[in-house]
């Protein structure tokens, strides 16, 4: 049976350090915000942005203004899942630390310490590159799939959130056809499209691999749209900063550059690209969330008084030992799950 380490680690100091050293670790954070809740449950009101809006009547003096209509709101609920992973000491490391609790000074001691530091930080970052997975997962289709141990091995559980099917595009000519395909052009109709669902407003920006950018840089309906050279000829190539120019004047939303690498989830180790070089995303506001709720240990080290509630929700790491044989385990937990508040603020290409 394990127990929580309580004595030579202080659990509120582990967990603000943890905290502080993945504070950047998010990559989606400005696509996904972070929102803690209380429960390991989720339920929100998605408004229709198109029925929100409407328009007064003129009305005779002496007589009731017409009622409106009330947007048409849909619940978006559901369970949010425990993630997290942990690294263990044996029994070497374990019994140096005790010679420290013990009061005997040891060389190793205090490294032994600063090893169980170092795994909860690492361990809290494979949580977060857990949840960048997940999120990147909701951001290509609108699904969020997780793999579930509990139901067996090669099952999984999803949570779908609708994303519309004209969402959801692939370009006539590929990009990578720098001669024959035309970005700019699809770039507009998308929007065109995301306009009709989202009120008139376009995405905030469109997400890109730096393969795009530099494609769009060849691309010849972009060249022949950008400034000419002195002597009146196109250029070959033209720079990122005028690919930005060109697009800007035809009213298409920014482009963010996301290269972002993370060991694949195949336990493989293998860097692979969070977003996959062939896609754009557009993202709208009011896009989605991450939910974070109270882990299973968090809930039990605030009950137990190691740890303030209010600090409880988000990331969290913590110590136990056990015996037979004597190892401690130092774990990166999290409550935690990506959801899209309105499946309309999401466009994905391929391209």
């Amino acid at each position: 049976m394990a127990t929580y380490v309580t004595d030579v680690i202080n659990v509120p100091e582990l967990v603000g350090y943890v905290r502080e050293q993945t504070q950047n670790t998010d990559v989606f954070a400005g696509v996904l915000p972070a929102l803690e809740v209380d429960d390991i449950a989720y339920e929100l009101q998605n408004i229709d942005t198109r029925s929100s809006m409407q328009v007064a009547k003129y009305r005779s003096w002496d007589t009731a203004p017409p009622l409106g209509k009330r947007p048409g709101i849909t619940l978006i609920g559901g369970e949010i899942p425990p993630l997290g992973l942990s690294m263990r000491l044996g029994e070497k490391d374990l019994a140096r630390i005790n010679k420290l609790r013990a009061g005997v000074a040891e060389e190793g001691g205090a490294a032994s310490l600063d090893a169980i530091y170092n795994d909860a930080v690492n361990m809290a970052k494979a949580v977060y590159n857990r949840i960048s997975w997940a999120q990147i997962d909701l951001l290509l289709d609108g699904i969020v799939t997780i793999e579930s141990s509990i139901i067996g091995p090669t099952n999984a559980i999803s949570a779908d959130f609708s994303l519309p099917g004209t969402h959801v595009v692939t370009a006539g000519t590929l990009w990578s056809d720098t001669a024959a395909s035309t970005p700019v052009t699809n770039l507009a109709a998308w929007q065109k499209v995301f306009r009709s669902h989202n009120a008139g407003a376009n995405p905030l920006f469109w997400m890109v691999s730096s393969q795009i950018v530099s494609e769009l840089g060849l691309n010849a309906q972009v060249r022949n749209l950008s400034p000419s050279t002195a002597d009146g000829g196109v250029r070959g190539i033209v720079t990122e900063q005028t690919v930005a120019q060109v697009l800007s004047a035809h009213r298409i939303a920014p482009m963010v550059v996301v290269d972002d690498e993370l060991p694949a989830t195949d336990d493989s180790g293998t860097l692979t690209r969070l977003l996959p070089e062939r896609k754009v995303i557009g993202v709208g506001s009011n896009l989605g969330n991450t939910i974070f709720g109270v882990s299973p240990n968090a809930s039990m080290l605030a009950g137990n008084g190691q740890l303030a509630y209010s600090d409880a929700k988000g990331v969290v790491a913590f110590v136990e030992e056990s015996i037979r044989p004597a190892a401690m385990l130092t774990t990166g937990e999290a409550v935690a799950l990506p959801i899209l508040r309105d499946p309309n603020a999401l466009f994905v290409a391929t391209v």
